[in-house]
């Protein structure tokens, strides 16, 4: 396609061309002057990469920075029309100085995408990059990014989509009172962005146990299992418990539990006797030290526990109770007759 084609095209281009809020201004498409002295060839090139560290976790909702660098060349130059005169040729060098613009990134607009493979939620929409020369590093663009709690540990791409307009070409006439022609097209550019997220620990409850009497103390049992990538070092089941349940027993230690490991823990609770019998929710979490030895503390967790009917007096005591009522009433009732008799002797 000839330099002519070209233009025609990307003029088009730039009719289609949606100018977002906030975007910078760049001149209009003006292209009437028939002088052209020169062509610098040459065009931006962005490379994107993340401020500060790549490593996220699990679950975690957080804002990446993006810093953008423009890293455009100059392939060289053509000469499309020799100056005549004094006039042109002031003109020819005002339009050469303006042609080394053509590597500059004007009304840079990004989007972080990612796809459905990825357990990544990007929350962000459009950013506004402004404008870079060649060299020229931009401020950190801000991106809020949501990482899903069943996430994998592992490298996962996101996808950073940039538009921005650059000066194709320029015409200067004129002299002394100059006049100057921009044509500006549109370039696309896709850069993956990786990102880890890191090793951790997660906690399920794969058992509870109890049976829950109102008014009695009572055992819980809540086996919590390690269905994470990481050893959980100096683990402590805690519970959190409302009406119509008490306890002073609110925490077991677990001690290191590797991937798949698992262990029961037991506390003491006691409920109201006006409890209603029913199934209650207990709200746990596991606090323990990952590899680096900082402290972590789970997702809370429900474990489901039934309260049952009081027991009645008569199931408290059962046949064998009674049978030791009826025979110390009878030892009583025994002594009281022998000792009034011995009296009356």
């Amino acid at each position: 396609m000839n330099k002519g084609l070209l233009i025609l095209f990307a003029s088009f281009l730039i009719l289609l061309a949606t100018t977002y809020a906030n975007a910078q201004p760049i001149p209009p498409n003006i292209w009437e002057f028939s002088q052209d002295y020169y062509d610098v060839i040459g065009e931006p090139l962005l490379s994107a990469s993340i401020v500060g560290n790549p490593e996220y976790e699990s679950g975690e909702t957080s804002t990446i920075f993006i810093q953008l660098m423009n890293d455009g060349l100059i392939y060289g130059f053509d000469t499309e029309q020799t100056p005549v005169g004094t006039n042109e040729t002031k003109d020819a060098q005002k339009e050469l100085d303006l042609e080394y613009d053509v590597n500059t990134a004007i009304n840079i607009r990004s989007i972080l995408t990612s796809s459905n493979k990825t357990p990544i939620r990007v929350i962000s929409g459009l950013a506004q990059g402004g404008s870079l020369r060649s060299g020229e590093i931009s401020q950190p663009i801000a991106f809020d990014i949501e990482i899903y709690n069943n996430a994998h540990p592992g490298i996962y791409e996101l996808v950073l989509n940039l538009t921005y307009q650059y000066q194709y070409d320029v015409k200067v006439e004129g002299y002394p009172d100059q006049k100057i022609d921009y044509l500006f097209v549109t370039k696309n550019q896709t850069i993956p962005i990786n990102i880890i997220i890191k090793p951790k620990a997660f906690f399920e409850i794969t058992n509870v146990s109890s049976h829950l009497i109102p008014g009695e103390q009572n055992i819980l049992s809540i086996t919590y299992k390690n269905t994470g990538s990481e050893t959980a070092n100096d683990a402590v089941a805690r519970i959190s418990v409302t009406d119509p349940f008490s306890t002073n027993d609110d925490q077991a230690f677990l001690g290191t539990l590797k991937p798949d490991g698992s262990y029961q823990a037991q506390f003491t609770l006691t409920i109201d006797d006006d409890a209603l019998p029913k199934v209650y929710g207990i709200n746990t979490e596991v606090k323990y030290r990952d590899k680096h030895g900082d402290i972590k503390i789970s997702d809370v967790m429900k474990a489901s526990v039934q309260a049952f009917e009081p027991v009645s007096l008569s199931e408290k005591i059962g046949t064998m109770g009674y049978f030791v009522i009826i025979v110390v009433v009878l030892v009583v009732f025994g002594l009281f007759i022998y000792s009034r008799n011995k009296k009356n002797s």
